[in-house]
């Protein structure tokens, strides 16, 4: 499994597991992105309430899916140690956290966002649309964590096409409620851009349904018989805990500075916002790429820890690495071939589409530093090192990029631009920091085998 005597053979092997996870990826991102198109056309009102929500919503739901996320590395590294007959109690135990951590979520959005949305100090009207957005996005809390158990349980085995499949699937399906909510469309009551929420709580709810098909009946899952009863055990409490709170944490300090720097804008106008938000949203669409290549990474770098076999994990490194900066050259050309066209996705209003273009520009730094520093960050989660990834996005993000970005923003008077100028820096140091703690491990695990011998 994930063997290869020479480049080309590794080359291939990666990218047959990372094509499913990137055509998966996109089509995610892609799926949010056209919930953002249709509240831009909706009205620019709308395009920057559900953007304030989704900056609330992102940091929260990301840094709680990440700790089932865990999942990944755990059950790869069973499969490598030969100890498979551990996975389905392991698998019980992270639906378990999944359930809790959905009732105490759904229990905060409920009665924390209004509060919350009120002191940010927006627009009425936006802060309206911000507030029924978190309030419908809680409709489909339990089956969005279910289901990425689920399928985190399916991509660690390696069947990662699976998922790829289980999200074309989904497009369709989101595609008619967003439209049908928003634009109150088939019967559907029209709730603007607040409708995606609702929207993305149905195709999430589909989608648990077509992974719990699919481990109950596909012949290379439902042989672990995940769903026999079983009382909790809290003994593998303690290793997905020590595995997934810093996988959480990492994604809470790189979801909560993103919307930290984009709150920054939140007082001002409207155009600005939702010009920054386009431009940021499209951003994301672009980490798809080396993100993909990050999660594929800590799948194959897992199973040859758990195998003990360094020297290939080495080779699948150096590997990940080369993809991930691939992955950001397409990304700059993709920015520099369409810069003109891209805006018009989002909005119609002048004002916007030209910030938009601008802002747009920015992203190709953002896309060479988040590309290098993914592709890393991944194979350290392959090795189970999550900690030291905290350590350095803490010193790039929050000692670096945001102080930059307040001081050209505010004390500098750059305005938007700086925002973006400030937090290139802080993926630059972040990139170099996790370069360096990788270089570091190397040398360690180099002693190791020597002393071995």
């Amino acid at each position: 499994m994930y063997q290869g005597k020479n480049f080309s053979e590794r080359a291939g092997i990666f990218i047959n597991l990372l094509l499913p996870v990137l055509v998966y990826q996109v089509i995610s991102y892609s799926s949010g992105m056209i919930g953002t198109f249709m509240a831009g056309h909706y009205s620019s009102t709308d395009l920057a309430g559900v953007s304030m929500g989704v900056n609330i919503w992102n940091p929260i739901m990301y840094t709680l899916n990440a700790i089932v996320l865990a999942l990944i590395p755990i059950v790869s590294q069973l499969i490598g140690k030969n100890k498979e007959e551990d996975i389905p109690t392991v698998v019980r135990q992270f639906l378990y956290i999944a359930v809790i951590i959905s009732i105490i979520l759904v229990i905060g959005l409920n009665t924390l966002a209004t509060p919350i949305v009120d002191r940010l100090g927006m627009d009425s009207s936006i802060a309206e649309i911000t507030k029924k957005y978190l309030f419908y996005e809680s409709f489909g809390v339990l089956s969005i964590f279910l289901y990425v158990v689920l399928r985190s349980f399916i991509d660690s085995l390696g069947l990662t096409k699976l998922s790829m499949i289980m999200m074309i699937i989904s497009v369709p399906i989101n595609v008619f409620f967003t439209y049908s909510f928003i634009f109150g469309k088939f019967g559907m009551p029209e709730l603007g851009g607040a409708g995606n929420a609702i929207a993305v709580s149905v195709t999430y709810t589909v989608l648990f349904f077509i992974a719990l098909f699919l481990t109950l009946k596909h012949p290379k899952i439902n042989k672990y018989k995940i769903f026999e009863r079983e009382r909790v055990k809290f003994k593998y409490w303690k290793e997905i805990f020590k595995l997934g709170i810093p996988i959480a944490l990492a994604t809470a300090l790189e979801t909560v500075v993103f919307s930290t720097l984009s709150l920054m804008v939140s007082r001002f106008d409207t155009t600005v916002i939702a010009s920054h938000q386009a431009a940021l949203n499209f951003s994301g669409f672009l980490y798809t790429l080396p993100v993909s290549v990050a999660n594929a990474a800590t799948i194959i770098i897992a199973y040859h820890v758990g195998a003990k076999d360094f020297k290939m994990a080495k080779y699948y490194t150096v590997l990940s690495v080369i993809l991930g900066m691939c992955s950001s050259s397409i990304a700059g050309i993709i920015v520099l071939l369409f810069d003109k066209k891209i805006p018009y996705l989002y909005s119609n209003d002048s004002g916007v589409i030209n910030l938009t273009a601008h802002l747009l520009l920015f992203a190709i730094g953002f896309a060479i530093c988040d590309s290098f520093a993914s592709a890393l960050a991944g194979v350290l989660r392959g090795y189970k090192k999550v900690v030291p990834i905290c350590v350095v996005m803490f010193v790039g993000y929050y000692l670096v990029g945001i102080p930059c970005a307040y001081y050209f923003v505010f004390k500098m008077g750059i305005g938007i631009e700086g925002l973006w100028i400030g937090w290139i820096i802080g993926l630059a140091v972040y990139a170099l920091g996790v370069l360096f703690y990788y270089l570091y491990m190397r040398r360690g695990i180099k002693k190791k085998i020597n002393l071995a011998n």
